[in-house]
């Protein structure tokens, strides 16, 4: 925060990008929250074990988009959030491509989150710019 000014410096939002408050806009004050609900919907669509699949992945980015609705009570997703989840996907595809054993708690879920909170503050910021 530029003590001058009172406002944040683009430099500590990127800082918290990955972070667990990265949708603090969003209501969301620790996405450790978004991570547990993500898995327990995938846990409950009969989803237990991490695939490297394109099908899997979209599972994982739909869990993470219901859990980000309930967690927000919305009715869909801001434009921001959903391109967001898009490239999470993508790149977490690309980041355990070849590990058809990833741990899904403990590994694959929080990477998919990092992603997701990198990119969600990325766009955030281009937005408001």
């Amino acid at each position: 925060m530029d003590e001058r000014t009172g406002h944040t410096d683009a430099d500590d939002r990127e800082s918290d990008c990955t972070t667990t408050e990265s949708f603090d806009d969003h209501g969301i004050d620790d996405g450790s929250e978004l991570i547990r609900r993500t898995y327990y919907r995938l846990i409950a669509d009969g989803d237990d074990a991490f695939e490297p699949t394109e099908r899997f992945l979209d599972r994982l980015a739909d869990a993470f988009t219901r859990a980000y609705l309930t967690v927000t009570d919305s009715h869909e997703l801001p434009a921001h959030v959903a391109a967001a989840v898009d490239d999470a996907r993508v790149w977490t595809g690309a980041e355990f491509g070849d590990e058809p054993d990833a741990d899904l708690r403990g590994t694959v879920i929080p990477a998919f989150y990092r992603h997701a909170a990198g990119f969600h503050c990325a766009y955030r910021d281009q937005r408001s710019a």
